[in-house]
């Protein structure tokens, strides 16, 4: 985790978020949301959350279609499989970075 400060006393936090906790398949042509937990380390509060900056872990033939924020704490990754047969992505197996502004 690393920071920087603002004028406003607010933060910008590197933070990490790992997940998902179950393993989650993905359909041949199908879509599925991935949850990432954010680990808050030593901040107290996010207050917005303003970018995600690196993503490891997804298993081959799988495409990040986007991502969201559904609370404070969840990263949710939005996955779409265009291969010919299920994938599975293992639980604790994916990684990221979010650059968060927080207290």
């Amino acid at each position: 985790m690393s920071e920087s400060l603002l004028l406003t006393g607010e933060k910008v936090e590197v933070l990490t978020a790992s997940g998902p906790s179950s393993a989650t398949t993905v359909g041949t042509g199908a879509a599925a949301n991935v949850d990432l937990t954010i680990s808050l380390g030593k901040v107290k509060k996010i207050l917005d959350h303003l970018a995600v900056t690196q993503i490891s872990g997804l298993p081959d033939g799988v495409v990040l279609a986007g991502y969201s924020f559904p609370s404070e704490t969840t990263l949710r990754l939005r996955v779409f499989n265009p291969t010919s047969g299920d994938i599975t992505v293992t639980a604790g197996s994916v990684s990221a970075e979010v650059l968060a502004k927080a207290l």
